[in-house]
């Protein structure tokens, strides 16, 4: 094999461990989302409850964020 196809193979490899560690990572994510979808659907109709729906969707939405942005710096 040429030098250049070497780069090309590692490059992929990279590119493979990446999704992969995305995927490992939003794994739980997406469990914890799936167990938080009935309070999500109640807690809004409950006006005492409905700032703490907003805090569940508040930290799903940093989870996510770190997940995908700590993906880009490996």
């Amino acid at each position: 094999m040429a030098p250049s196809s070497w780069s090309a193979v590692v490059t992929r490899a990279r590119w493979a461990q990446r999704v992969l560690i995305v995927l490992f990572a939003l794994l739980p994510l997406f469990v914890v989302t799936l167990a938080s979808v009935p309070a999500l659907i109640l807690l809004p109709f409950f006006p005492r409850h409905s700032a703490g729906a907003q805090a569940i969707v508040q930290q799903l939405i940093a989870w996510t964020r770190t997940a995908l942005v700590s993906s880009r710096n490996q």
